[in-house]
């Protein structure tokens, strides 16, 4: 009966199988360290490990049969079914050459692959036309060998271009130990990086210098609600920064994965100021990434229904005509343009009831539009989500002098309605 070699956690040995069973399996050598080891993290779910070792190997005979060749590992999570073993070269002096063919058979070959019941191992039956050195390489998918992507992102003082810098950061809670090992996300960059157990080693992928950045201010009426009791006809106005990942922006280069991002501000004096945090979603070439940067205290809007009347069609057919006010203050020291998300299907439900499904609707009604010129619009969300654009001045340069308020209106028509 044979006899296995039981060895630690992902470590190769090479052993000769005899013709006769009495001698069993007998040990050669324990195998030099990983003579390179690559760690692939293209995908967030099943990291990649390559590693290439040197397996010295006997001559395949009749009489000693074929080499044997021990992959075992022991507290990790390895997926036996992902284990590939692939002969690279055969050692010749100082280098290495091709493996050779000769009458369709080549010189080193995988013969069988046996998995020993209830171990954390596989055995390869490996054929050597002769005693030979052999660079081999394993490849297999390992647990509890992750990546993450954060990013730090610093604004000039006048918040106009800011620089992003993006980290990925390994981290090694596999159970193993793989020393220097090439390590590549599938873009950027690829490190060489000594990769110890229980470690985290943040990378800096690129630096996105000087990229112009728009900070915004966003009121939406049906995402917060009333601010508070005492002025229930406002809501939060919140403060974004957003930046375009295309190469007209100074980026472009690959798209932006989510990830932690910490914001700070150049604060004038050679310092900087921390501004928050916030966590980035995925961000495709071409596409924008958001950065929130909390509550602007400095301008109020107050949203006031200021006609709301139902027209009768035929039957169960109605229209509802909306007129929305909107007194706007600025007390900043710049100007500023303030978005305004109109949620219309909320809007319909609100003040009418069921809308059974998208809201069809038109500015104005019957020829009458009380919209304000002032206002221009967008839909990046879509036809029922318009975003207006209010540009605010600035605060008076004199204390003493009041602040003015923008006053617009929205005048809107919900068509078709059905009760």
């Amino acid at each position: 009966m044979t006899k296995r070699i039981g060895l630690p956690l992902l470590v190769l040995t090479a052993v000769a199988v005899l013709a006769t069973p009495a001698a069993g399996r007998i040990k050669l050598a324990a195998l030099p360290v990983r003579q390179r080891v690559e760690i692939q993290l293209d995908n967030a779910g099943a990291t990649l490990v390559e590693e290439e070792r040197i397996v010295p190997l006997l001559k395949s005979t009749a009489e000693r049969g074929n080499n044997r060749i021990d992959f075992s590992w022991s507290n990790t999570r390895v997926d036996k079914n992902s284990i590939l073993f692939r002969p690279l070269a055969i050692r010749a002096g100082g280098e290495f050459r091709p493996i050779r063919e000769e009458d369709g058979q080549k010189e080193v070959a995988v013969i069988n692959t046996a998995y020993p019941p209830g171990e954390n191992a596989l055995v390869w039956e490996v054929y050597a036309a002769e005693a030979c050195a052999v660079k081999v390489r394993v490849s297999y998918l390992i647990d509890n060998l992750t990546r993450l992507f954060s990013y730090r992102a610093l604004a000039n003082a006048d918040e106009t271009h800011l620089t992003l810098r993006k980290y990925i950061v390994l981290r090694n809670y596999s159970g193993e130990t793989f020393g220097d090992a090439g390590v590549y996300a599938g873009f950027g960059p690829r490190f060489l990086k000594p990769v110890g157990q229980q470690e985290r080693i943040r990378m800096l992928m690129h630096k996105f210098s000087d990229v112009p950045v728009t900070k915004t201010f966003t009121f939406n009426w049906y995402a917060h609600g009333a601010l508070n009791d005492a002025k229930p006809l406002c809501s939060k106005v919140l403060m974004h920064y957003e930046l375009t990942n295309d190469t007209e922006h100074k980026m472009g280069t690959f798209p932006l994965q989510p990830g932690k991002v910490r914001i700070f501000i150049d604060d004038g004096a050679g310092g900087e100021a921390f501004l928050g945090e916030d966590r980035a979603s995925l961000t495709p070439i071409d596409d924008t990434m958001k950065l929130y940067l909390g509550e602007a205290r400095d301008i109020v809007c107050k949203r006031i229904i200021e006609t709301n009347e139902r027209h009768h069609i035929r039957g169960n057919l109605h229209d509802q005509e909306i007129v929305i006010k909107y007194e706007i203050e600025n007390f900043k020291d710049d100007p500023a343009t303030l978005r305004i998300v109109e949620q219309l299907n909320n809007l319909g439900r609100q003040y009418f009831g069921k809308t059974h499904g998208d809201v069809e609707w038109i500015r104005g009604y019957e020829g009458r539009d009380k919209t304000s010129e002032e206002i221009t619009f967008t839909y990046p969300e879509g036809g029922t989500n318009p975003v207006l654009h209010v540009d605010l001045p600035a605060r008076p340069e004199d204390e003493d002098e009041k602040v003015e308020k923008v006053v617009v209106r929205f005048h809107v028509t919900l068509k078709n309605l059905w009760q």
